[in-house]
């Protein structure tokens, strides 16, 4: 009888309990150019458990990822499981344990533990926006709102600015929150007042709480707005004015018109140009100067494959990047970022622009036009051209019967056309029907590999050449005509060769390596991005794969043999991509010398400036001074000390140390 009693106590207990808390579940669109293409649901269980779902679509492509929450009574978490795919499919099973003073986590490249003396939020790798959401609660329950973190870093946050949202007839308020420590930069994002989660976004697209989603542009005007004034502070620090002339003595410069070092000499700038160099510069009278302490002094770089935004611009410039181009962006957000750049708002490169134009399917493109028909889309290359683009980017959804007409009235409003090939179309005839350029080495091997059958809309454009390109036999007469057939048209290639290395060939649990050369000098939070893998490699497919980006190194290796004029783009993380890109270059076959023009000479050419790229008298003064010799070691083209552009000078020293990135180089003292 007691022990019924109890038995009935403790049932009545337990429910008492469990209708005490009412499951919740709370629904988010992922939404591009006002269209949802994904979604979050978020269920709260109990007081301390939730489960995520999470998935988008994104141009067939995209992460699918479910996972599992227990938190303690302070917010940490105690246990957590993750899994699905990744972006490009890769397998993502990942789990975190916290028991008894031991915290173990197990990833695809990590099965780690560690004794605790307390617990630390554990941040996953790849686990949704609710992990997110449950860092910023736990934080700001922190006196000092901060946490450290598992398995590495420490994370803050900061609560930027309040405004209110509606529906219909109801209206919240939320608050703009910058996480600090996830990132090289600060993350930002919208939670209501009661620090749920409720939207993130950017101009490719974003993740709002469902029914709230006409907020989401204005709610980025005003994210936009507070991020440059994060920038701002930034410029006032790292910028410095150069007024009157400027004499840069002790210096061995690379003009990118000689092959080799101009030894112990000098060059006199101002007004943002050079003025004299040799002798001529050292008779310059009231000159500030510069000793360049034996340093190489070369033309600053040109990233001709860039998607830009306000941290790109500050990685550029540390990287030695001073010009880029744009090759597919929100307008709006484009030219407030020239906006910024060019005022010194912001530190940032000159920008070229390239708009991006595609045909409307379930394969489009999330930023620049998107036409239904032959019409539209021409009306939209006068758009660009009204507006001062260089550039029309052909994306893949485009039909292959529009592509001529497209190129022709491009043509006429003297622009440049070029990206990718559209599916079911050859590259060969995309050349023929008046590309100026192609986008992305795998396009080149996809005039081999694809049939006139096959979706290359898909990520079927990175598998067939990820699965065969190690087999196309590049000496064949195929291959060679369609070199010449490049050469004659004088069709330049953007190989971004770079982000295929990087796919083909980065491994789960191993640094990417792409990045291996930089991966100790970023934060140790940041690192960890580096060991995922993006396709799914497997014992059965690596070493295929492993030929397959030796194919590509050797493909750009032809074109330049070829007399194919090649442009340096990066698709990627700015700066540091780029250096890896030239390497590349160097490692398929080409002198460095050669190397360094096309990151600077040929780049502005094909760019349509010839007052800059160059090292010479009455030239732009955009210069890098780099602590080592690049024309004998590519490599040290990473050793930037100082970077001159439109009249300002930047240390890369100080700017990489402002947003926790080790130096390449000691502190000079310029």
């Amino acid at each position: 009888m007691i022990i019924k009693n109890l038995l009935m106590a403790l049932a009545i207990t337990t429910a008492i309990i469990s209708s005490a808390f009412a499951k919740q579940v709370t629904h988010y669109d992922w939404i591009v150019k006002g269209q949802k293409t994904g979604f979050q649901t978020v269920t709260q269980i109990n007081e301390y458990q939730y489960s995520s779902n999470y998935e988008f679509t994104d141009r067939g492509r995209g992460p699918k990822v479910t996972e599992t929450i227990t938190l303690n009574e302070n917010g940490l978490i105690i246990d957590q499981k993750i899994s699905g795919n990744s972006y490009y499919g890769a397998k993502i099973d990942e789990s975190y344990q916290y028991k008894q003073g031991e915290a173990k986590w197990r990833t695809t490249y990590e099965n780690e533990s560690r004794k605790l003396d307390k617990n630390y939020f554990y941040y996953s790798a790849d686990g949704t926006y609710l992990n997110l959401e449950l860092l910023v609660q736990a934080i700001d329950k922190q006196k000092n709102k901060s946490l450290t973190l598992l398995p590495s870093g420490t994370a803050s946050i900061q609560k930027l600015m309040n405004t209110r949202v509606t529906k219909g007839e109801e209206s919240r308020e939320v608050t703009l929150i910058a996480i600090n420590g996830l990132d090289l930069t600060p993350i930002f994002a919208w939670f209501d007042q009661d620090l749920n989660f409720f939207a993130y976004g950017s101009s490719w697209g974003g993740l709002v709480l469902r029914g709230w989603g006409d907020n989401l542009t204005r709610l980025l005007e005003f994210e936009n707005e507070t991020t440059i004034q994060y920038y701002q502070k930034l410029a006032e620090r790292h910028t410095k004015e150069l007024t009157g002339i400027t004499l840069f003595t002790n210096i061995n410069v690379f003009n990118a018109v000689d092959d080799e070092l101009i030894g112990n000499t000098q060059v006199a700038i101002k007004n943002g140009k050079i003025i004299a160099i040799g002798e001529g510069a050292s008779e310059l009278k009231q000159a500030k100067t510069i000793d360049g302490q034996g340093l190489t002094m070369m033309p600053g770089l040109w990233d001709m494959h860039s998607h830009m935004s306000l941290i790109s611009g500050l990685l550029n410039v540390a990287n030695g990047v001073t010009s880029v181009r744009d090759l597919g962006n929100d307008h709006d957000q484009l030219m407030k970022l020239i906006k910024a750049f060019d005022s010194a708002e912001a530190i940032g490169p000159s920008i070229y622009r390239g708009g991006m134009l595609d045909k409307k399917s379930a394969y489009s493109i999330p930023v620049g036009k998107i036409a239904t028909t032959l019409d539209e889309a021409l009306e939209y290359v006068d758009w660009y051209s009204e507006r001062g683009y260089q550039q029309i980017k052909i994306y893949s959804s485009i039909e292959p019967e529009w592509v001529e007409s497209i190129v022709e009235h491009a043509h006429t409003r003297n622009m440049r056309v070029g990206g990718h090939i559209p599916s079911f179309m050859s590259a060969e005839q995309a050349v023929m029907d008046g590309y100026n350029e192609i986008q992305h080495i795998n396009m080149v091997f996809l005039n081999f590999l694809a049939s006139d059958k096959d979706d290359t809309r898909t990520p079927l454009r990175f598998m067939l050449v990820a699965e065969k390109a190690g087999d196309l036999n590049l000496n064949s007469k195929q291959v060679e005509d369609f070199i010449a057939l490049l050469n004659e048209k004088n069709v330049v290639i953007d190989p971004t060769v770079t982000i295929f290395q990087s796919m083909f060939l980065n491994k789960a649990g191993e640094i990417d390596p792409s990045y291996e050369a930089v991966a100790d000098i970023l934060p140790a939070s940041y690192q960890r991005y580096l060991l995922g893998q993006q396709l799914d490699i497997t014992k059965e497919n690596e070493k295929q794969y492993e030929r397959s980006a030796q194919a590509l190194l050797d493909m750009v290796h032809k074109l330049y043999l070829g007399g194919v004029r090649l442009v340096a783009g990066t698709d990627g993380l700015a700066g540091f991509t780029l250096h890896r890109e030239l390497e590349l270059y160097v490692k398929a076959g080409i002198p460095n010398r050669e190397v360094l023009k096309i990151a600077t000479v040929n780049a502005a050419r094909i760019a349509g400036r010839d007052d800059v790229g160059t090292i010479e008298e009455g030239k732009v003064a955009d210069l890098i001074l780099i602590d080592g010799n690049p024309l004998e070691n590519i490599s040290e083209i990473r050793k930037v000390a100082l970077v001159v552009k439109d009249g300002r000078m930047f240390k890369p020293h100080e700017m990489f140390k402002s947003i926790g990135v080790k130096p390449f180089t000691t502190a000079y003292s310029f």
